[in-house]
């Protein structure tokens, strides 16, 4: 149906409980003071994961001394960065990682060449030659005996991208007709729905109508919310917000727009469903794209980022979103088409969202 800010503004209610309840990675403890400090510099947002934990705010991270490793990943959702980094007792280490500048295309006769692409974080090697044999897509298990080199060169097919997360879909997949995620199917009941997400969350709210559930990904959350009409499910709403530990507990970050993960969120859709059915970009009240205000447009209320993509058979259909609640929110919500139908035609109304009105009656309102 949509993106939904009161959905995600009832559950942000509770996001700072579930906080207080979340294993945190912080490698320093109460009482010692920082060992060692990594800053990380980049003129474009990144997301960046020191040890596999993700650290929002990356200007100053403080870790226990020796090597760990740092990785880089830009707004469209491909590893920029991926290096080991010495962190040296009361020192700071200082990485910049700069936008990476287009790369000359050799030729395919050229020996020892190396093409490389990078999808969705993950590296592609498609060609490493050795003297004397032709450069193209190697061959695995050959069983005709012929060398590698004299076998056509066919088109060479990029892993399917990683989701950002991953609670449950099979094989990292969602399903081709729109009528789930994350191993949920529309109208499995509350029971079902329950014993899929409980073993995946942190901390789970329960409430007449819809569950909700916080599930950990590096030092920060999602949330996913699950929205039920007598008692079968019907939608499915992800909500992320950027934060911050200070004082070794994570709170909001009200000022930093997590436009990574929002990007990250589109990729993951529109790699399994292609091109979105509708784009929007709405800025209102003089703003606009580039002039480098969104957070402030997201905050009054004056900008809204929303994708949509439809099943024709179904009507199911999902939204990919970047909208602000009590503070700039990236969001994918999932929903039967038939079941919200109905939803509508019983003027449903939960946490103070009406199914019988628009989306953007609901969402510019409030």
């Amino acid at each position: 149906m949509t993106f939904i800010r009161n959905d995600i503004r009832y559950a942000m209610k509770h996001l700072t409980l579930f906080f207080l309840f979340l294993p945190l990675a912080i490698n320093t403890v109460s009482g010692q003071s920082p060992t060692g400090v990594l800053k990380v510099f980049s003129e474009n947002p990144l997301v960046v994961y020191v040890d596999e934990t993700h650290y929002p705010q990356y200007g100053e991270i403080k870790l226990a001394p020796g090597t760990h490793w740092v990785k880089a990943i830009n707004g469209d959702g491909a590893r920029v960065y991926s290096q080991i980094v010495t962190v040296k007792t009361n020192e700071v280490t200082s990485v910049l990682i700069e936008a990476p500048q287009p790369q000359t295309v050799q030729p395919v006769s050229q020996q020892n060449a190396t093409a490389q692409t990078v999808t969705s974080g993950q590296s592609v090697v498609y060609g490493q030659t050795s003297p004397g044999s032709q450069a193209g897509p190697p061959v695995a298990n050959s069983q005709s005996g012929q060398a590698a080199g004299n076998t056509p060169a066919g088109p060479a097919v990029a892993a399917a991208p990683k989701p950002t997360i991953d609670i449950g879909q099979v094989g990292g997949r969602l399903p081709a007709d729109m009528s789930g995620a994350f191993g949920l199917v529309f109208g499995m009941n509350t029971g079902d729905v329950d014993r899929i997400m409980s073993p995946k969350a942190a901390q789970a709210q329960r409430n007449n109508g819809y569950y909700v559930y916080a599930i950990p990904v590096g030092s920060s959350v999602y949330l996913v919310e699950c929205r039920f009409i007598d008692q079968r499910l019907f939608q499915i709403i992800v909500g992320y917000v950027s934060t911050y530990t200070s004082n070794e507990k994570l709170k909001l970050s009200k000022d930093q727009v997590p436009y990574p993960e929002f990007n990250r969120m589109l990729n993951d859709v529109t790699a399994i469903y292609g091109a979105p059915t509708t784009a929007e970009k709405i800025y209102l009240s003089g703003y606009s794209e580039n002039d480098g205000r969104l957070q402030e447009a997201l905050r009054k209320k004056k900008a809204l980022l929303l994708y949509t993509w439809f099943d024709p058979a179904t009507g199911n259909n999902i939204m990919v979103g970047l909208g602000y609640t009590t503070a700039p929110l990236a969001g994918t919500i999932y929903t039967s088409g038939p079941l919200s139908a109905e939803a509508a035609n019983r003027r449903l109304r939960l946490n103070a969202y009406d199914y019988h009105r628009s989306f953007k009656d609901n969402y510019f309102s409030n």
